[in-house]
Order: C-alpha cells, then structure tokens, then sequence
C-alpha cells in the first residue's frame, strides 16, 4: 500500500491500495500496450498527457519509498521510472525468466526490498530498487511446486500476486499454491487453501493490520475465501451473486470490512463460447459476507472483463478506478454508488484475455487449449451461464 500522494497507479497485478493526501490528478495505467499517463484538467477532464512502453504487455505497476516506478512487462522483464511515469530504463540485471506476471515493494523487518514474479513460476527479489536482483531458490523447492499449472497453454504456473506483510512474506500461485514465507524468503510454507493444488487459483491475497489473523482471497477456481486463523482453516462461498470467477479484490485501507470485487459470470471456457464474459463489480461492507451489484454507469452484460481495480484513499474520502480488456477506464468518487467512463486507453489485461475476448476473433490454441484440474471441470461443465 502506497503512503505518498503519488499518481495513481492501475494494473492487473501490482499495487491497488493507495493512501494519498489527497485526490490524484494523475492516473497511471498499465496496458497491453505500454504505459498510458492520464491527468484531470482544471475542468475535471481526464485526458492523455504521456505514453511510454508502447509495444510491451505490462502486468503491474508498483512504486518505491523515493517514488520510482518499477514495470513488470510480459516476455520482456522489468523497467524502472524515475520521473513518474515519463521513461524508462530496462532494469533485468539477475533475472533470468523475463515473463513477469507481478512486482510488489515493501518493507520486510524494516527493509526495503522490491519483488517480481514470473512464468514460469520463480520469485527474484532487489535490495536496490531494482539496479539487481537474485532468485529465490526456496520457491523451487516449495512442497507441491510439482502440481502448479495454468489452464491456457504451455500451461506453466506463474506468482501471480506477492504481498509483504512487515515480517510475512505471501506469494500467490495461478494456479497450485498461497505460500508464506516468515525467514525472507529462505523457505516457503503452503497454506491448506485446499487439499487440491489444482483447486488453488490465487488471483488477489488482502491482509489488513487491524485484522491480523485475517486473509482474503479471490480464488479463480473456487471463488472469494477467507481464513480468521492466519491460514490454518477457510471458508469458502463469499462471492457475490452472478460473479463466479474473481479476479481484482480490493480493500479500504482504513476499513477492513469494506471491499470491492470485479469477476464474470462463468469461467474463460464460457466467455470464449458466447463471447462476452458479462463483467460485473460489486461492494461488500461487512468483510464479504454480503454484496450488492454496482451499476450506477457501468456497463451490464459486456463482452469486456475487468481486469484491474485500484482504490485510493484519503482523509475523508476515496476514488476507484477500474480498467477492462478493451482499455476503458472507469471512476468512482462516491464508494461506488456512480461511475463514469473517463477514457480509452490501451487493454488492461491479466495475461492475454484481451486477446480472447477480442469481438470475432479466430481459435487460438494457447487461449483455447485449457486444462482443469477434475472438481474444476466438473464445476464449468455443470454451470448453467
């Protein structure tokens, strides 16, 4: 979670709690297409100030304590910012898997580290902002590691979501594990998420300082959980009513309890087959137990997913962002009750749905070609969607 006044960074899979001084007039948003620099005018416009990556798929956007920006890009490693958003210098010194599918800064007993994970699934981490970076050989070596997978093909399970939690290290595989690591990242230990790894479809992991025992997930396969027990036990069934594929989970940070949810009706299996996967948002005030729809503007039954969802708060209020596959980008000033479309940018995409969810586009095997794990496809079999 952000502590400055910083821009508003908007991404598949990187930082999306925000805590500001005040409102941003700056919106950064990561897309299929490179990095898109939005500012609100003296008129309250939002419009294009500056683009930058164009070219490169970017999963996530995270910000350094001295405001530098770090990119994860698919195929293409990270690149680092130190004039908001303006250029880039390519900073892959250490990696040697260059599909990053998440970064994540935070402070872990007291430092400073930088993280980025990829697809395959290694996890490298910078004491230096990025000027280097080392793998993490525990996350080879983490029990089960055998049984992580992703549906599309080559099938290849990737760290899908990392969180720092002051002595917590979390990483969340798609698909196979929600790992913690209490010694830096020296060894990694699952979490009985479920006895199926194949069950296991880590998209978001929320953790909250005035709930310390308490974690969030959006699982993809299984839906929303919690556990009240640091992990020891779950509870399943917290999805709101039409969404069966949770994917941005977001958190107030000043209230535990009041969270914000995108997902689809179905799974990709059934979006590509009618093609439209049926978008929704929805807001919850009591932890998950309860949820209500958001419309108020948004869209209802696109062929778009919202693959990006950011909050950033401030004394007094707050503001959601949200950006789908076909790079519109939605605002909220009101906790969600209205939105309007304040832009068209390039897609926000988790990997490449933006690609599968493109109006009449032909069969493409690495999209098509999916595999589940036995309960999962018994499960999308059976969904009347």
């Amino acid at each position: 979670m952000s502590l400055t006044s910083a821009p508003v960074l908007l991404s598949s899979s990187g930082d999306h709690i925000q805590r500001a001084k005040g409102p941003s007039d700056t919106l950064i948003v990561a897309t299929a297409d490179g990095v898109f620099i939005l500012e609100r005018s003296a008129a309250g416009e939002w419009e294009l100030a500056h683009r930058a990556l164009q070219g490169c798929a970017l999963s996530a956007l995270t910000r350094l304590e001295n405001g530098a920006l770090i990119a994860g890009i698919h195929g293409v490693g990270v690149a680092r910012s130190d004039d908001g958003g303006m250029t880039w210098q390519w900073k892959n010194n250490g990696i040697t898997q260059y599909d990053i599918w998440s970064v994540r800064a935070g402070r872990l007993n007291g430092c400073e580290r930088l993280y980025a994970g990829s697809m395959p699934a290694h996890l490298f981490v910078s004491e230096d902002g990025g000027e280097s970076w080392r793998d993490l050989p525990a996350l080879h070596e983490a029990p089960g590691r055998e049984h992580w997978f992703f549906p599309p093909a080559p099938h290849l399970g990737h760290v899908k979501d990392i969180v720092v939690d002051g002595q917590r290290l979390f990483v969340g595989i798609e698909v196979g594990a929600l790992l913690v690591s209490d010694d830096e990242g020296k060894s990694f230990t699952p979490l009985p998420i479920d006895p199926d790894p194949r069950e296991v479809d880590l998209h978001r992991i929320l953790l909250h300082p005035k709930k310390p025992d308490r974690i969030l997930i959006s699982n993809g396969l299984a839906g929303t959980m919690v556990s009240e027990d640091r992990g020891k036990t779950w509870q399943r069934g917290l999805n709101p009513p039409g969404i069966d594929y949770p994917d941005p989970l977001v958190m107030h940070p000043d209230d535990p309890d009041l969270l914000f949810m995108a997902g689809a009706v179905g799974w990709p299996p059934h979006w590509y087959k009618i093609g439209r996967a049926r978008s929704k948002i929805a807001r919850s005030r009591d932890g998950g137990k309860t949820w209500q729809r958001l419309l108020g503007g948004l869209p209802d039954g696109q062929r778009a997913i919202f693959s990006g969802l950011t909050l950033e708060a401030w004394d007094g209020g707050f503001a959601l962002y949200a950006g789908d596959t076909d790079g519109q980008i939605f605002e909220s000033r009101d906790g969600g009750d209205t939105w309007q479309m304040i832009a068209e940018v390039g897609a926000v995409s988790k990997g490449d749905f933006y690609k599968a969810l493109a109006k009449g586009r032909p069969p493409i095997v690495n999209l098509d070609a999916m595999k589940f794990g036995d309960k999962a496809s018994a499960r999308i079999a059976a969904a009347k969607v």
